[in-house]
């Protein structure tokens, strides 16, 4: 038999990470720091992990949860559960009621496995439902670092390498960038909204609190242009031997001198040497970001359909007020 239980805070502080490395379908935003940098924007993490009879861990999810007037809560789970998809169950769900002390509750749950037809089939049995206003493409791009340069290089478009060698050309030089100016990203990132008329990518704000909860994590690289002045920056989370894409911005000089093709060469080498060998590329989305998705695939990577995003409410009403109030939102939750 398996039963659900919530972790607490301390609990969770000890032993969340080290049991989350045991899955397969890990990713960076179920680590217990990421609920940690998510709690300082209104977020509460609530951490459950399923064990069975003999006290091993088959199935974990950590929560953000969200409460309003009248009991009502939404709990949005990024990139998981992990573990055993059988016991994403009524069981589970009865627990987070319980331990929430939440009666109305909506459950949105964003699964990064690997689209299965068996596991569509699962949850449906399980009563979960296809979200029907997804925040997420649920397709994102896989890049394999298992594989030397020489290989990695030959996988590459024909304009991808161009561009790689036009990188060279401009004097450019890479370098880790450990404790970055929060107010020198900022403005990069400010210069790229502006030339592609995009909306705000990261708050100063999360910025500062990412590297606050994250940065035992997070490997960031930068591009100076010859005067050293830095044009790109690149950066990921790192956690086992996988890696996700989390920063990615150049300025409007450095895409004239191709400095997020070598960037993005130097930080690969680094997570290389880090043991890193599964590098997801965090999302693409070909018809609205064509130019991102031009990028990536470029890379030889390789196009990758998520589970994706499948919900859980307590009332018919309550389902349909929830996505209808998320279908008004603008990126994530």
């Amino acid at each position: 038999m398996v039963v659900w239980r919530l972790l607490s805070r301390d609990e969770a502080a000890e032993s969340w990470d080290k049991s989350l490395l045991r899955f397969e379908d890990l990713t960076h935003t179920q680590l217990f720091s990421w609920g940690e940098y998510r709690s300082a924007f209104g977020w509460q993490p609530y951490r459950w992990v399923a064990s069975g009879a003999d006290g091993e861990i088959v199935a974990m999810m950590q929560g953000l949860v969200r409460t309003y007037p009248g009991r009502i809560g939404l709990i949005w789970v990024p990139g998981g559960p992990s573990g055993d998809i059988q016991y994403w169950n009524s069981e589970l769900r009865q627990t987070l009621a319980e331990t929430t002390g939440l009666s109305r509750l909506y459950v949105r749950i964003s699964s990064n496995r690997p689209y299965r037809t068996e596991d569509v089939l699962m949850l449906r049995s399980l009563g979960w439902n296809r979200s029907s206003a997804p925040l997420l493409s649920g397709l994102s791009m896989m890049y394999n670092l298992a594989r030397d340069e020489v290989l990695r290089v030959d996988s590459c478009s024909r304009n991808w390498r161009h561009n790689l060698r036009r990188s060279d050309k401009y004097g450019l030089s890479y370098h880790r960038w450990e404790a970055p100016d929060i107010e020198t990203m900022f403005g990069i990132y400010q210069s790229m909204q502006d030339y592609k008329n995009l909306g705000q990518q990261f708050a100063r704000e999360e910025l500062v609190q990412m590297f606050d909860k994250l940065a035992d994590h997070i490997v960031l690289y930068r591009a100076d242009d010859e005067n050293g002045e830095p044009v790109s920056l690149r950066g990921c989370i790192v956690f086992g031997d996988k890696g996700w894409d989390l920063f990615a911005a150049t300025s409007v000089k450095g895409r004239k001198i191709y400095a997020s093709y070598g960037l993005f060469w130097q930080l690969m080498r680094h997570c290389q040497e880090m043991g890193v060998r599964y590098y997801d590329m965090s999302g693409i989305d070909p018809v609205n970001n064509p130019g991102v998705y031009d990028f990536k695939k470029g890379t030889g990577a390789e196009p990758q359909e998520y589970l994706g995003e499948w919900d859980w409410a307590a009332s018919p009403l309550l389902g349909a007020g929830a996505n209808w109030m998320i279908s008004r939102r603008k990126g994530a939750l």
